[in-house]
C-alpha cells in the first residue's frame, strides 16, 4: 500500500496494527553523465519500491519519496540540487521517526544516491534510538556482485546505471551523449578542482555499453534480493552462523 494514497479512516482500519514495515525511497537531483536524466537516483528506488509493493502489498507500506540529497561533488554540474548533509540527515530522521507512532517498526531506507550514505548511517542510529529497526539498502552497492555478473563494470552513469535507466525510462536517456571517464582515483581525496577528473563529464564509468536487456536483468535480481531481505526481516532471520573453522551454518 502507498501511505499517501489512503484516507485516515482507511489507515486506521486497514493499516494501523496490521502493517509494521515501510519503505522510504531516497535519491537526489544531480547530473548523471551527459546522457541520463537528473532524476536517475529517484527513478530507480521508486521503481524498486513499486515492484516490492506489488509483491508484498499486504505487508508493506511505501512512503512518499524524499527526492533531494547531498551531492557535493556534482554541485557544479548544471541542474544539480545539493542539500547540506546535516539538513538532509535531520529531515530524513524526522520523517522516519514520525512514522513510528503509527505502527512502523521496520523502516527500509531504499537509497539511490551514494552521497547520501554517510548521512543515512547516522539516521539509522537515530531511528534505532527511537525504538525502530532501520535497514539501509544501497541497491547498486549492496548487490554489486550480482550486477557485475550482468554488466562489465559499474559507475556513476556507467554501464549498470545507464542500463537500468534504459529499462525504466529509455526516452529520457540520450545514448549519443554517453561517454567514458578514464580516470580512477588512487586515494580518497576531496578538494576543490578535482571534479574534472573524479567525475569527468559527471560520470565515473562508461555508459556506452549499456543495454535495456542488461537493465531488466539487474532490476530483476535486485528486486529478488530485496524481497529476500524483507522476508528474512519478518522472520527475524538476520544472521548467519559461522562455525569455528570459518564455515557458515
Amino acid at each position: 500500500m502507498y501511505w499517501d494514497a489512503v484516507t485516515t479512516k482507511e489507515f486506521r482500519e486497514k493499516i494501523l496494527g496490521r502493517i509494521d514495515t515501510a519503505i522510504l525511497p531516497l535519491g537526489s537531483v544531480e547530473a548523471h553523465g551527459q546522457h541520463c536524466p537528473l532524476g536517475t537516483d529517484n527513478i530507480v528506488p521508486w521503481h524498486l519500491a513499486q515492484a516490492l509493493e506489488h509483491r508484498y502489498s499486504e505487508r508493506l507500506l511505501v512512503l512518499p519519496a524524499i527526492p533531494y540529497g547531498h551531492t557535493w561533488e556534482l554541485a557544479n554540474f548544471a541542474g544539480t540540487i545539493s542539500v547540506a548533509a546535516e539538513a538532509f540527515s535531520r529531515y530524513v530522521a524526522a520523517v522516519a521517526n514520525a512514522t513510528l507512532p503509527w505502527g512502523v517498526h521496520n523502516l527500509i531506507l531504499l537509497n539511490g544516491h551514494g552521497g547520501n550514505i554517510p548521512s543515512l548511517s547516522g539516521v539509522m542510529e537515530d531511528i534505532a534510538e527511537h525504538g525502530g529497526r532501520a535497514v539501509l539498502i544501497n541497491w547498486w552497492r549492496d548487490y554489486s556482485r550480482d550486477i557485475l555478473a550482468i554488466t562489465q563494470e559499474q559507475g556513476h552513469a556507467g554501464e549498470d546505471e545507464t542500463s537500468v535507466m534504459l529499462a525504466l525510462a529509455s526516452p529520457l536517456v540520450k545514448m549519443a551523449d554517453a561517454s567514458f571517464n578514464p580516470y580512477r582515483p588512487k586515494y580518497n581525496v576531496k578538494a576543490l578542482g578535482l571534479h574534472d577528473k573524479n567525475l569527468r563529464h559527471a560520470t565515473t564509468g562508461d555508459g556506452r555499453g549499456a543495454t535495456r536487456e542488461k537493465g531488466e536483468k539487474v532490476l530483476e535480481i535486485v528486486t529478488e534480493r530485496i524481497g529476500k531481505l524483507l522476508e528474512d526481516l519478518w522472520a527475524d532471520n538476520l544472521y548467519s552462523r559461522t562455525d569455528e573453522k570459518g564455515g557458515e551454518s
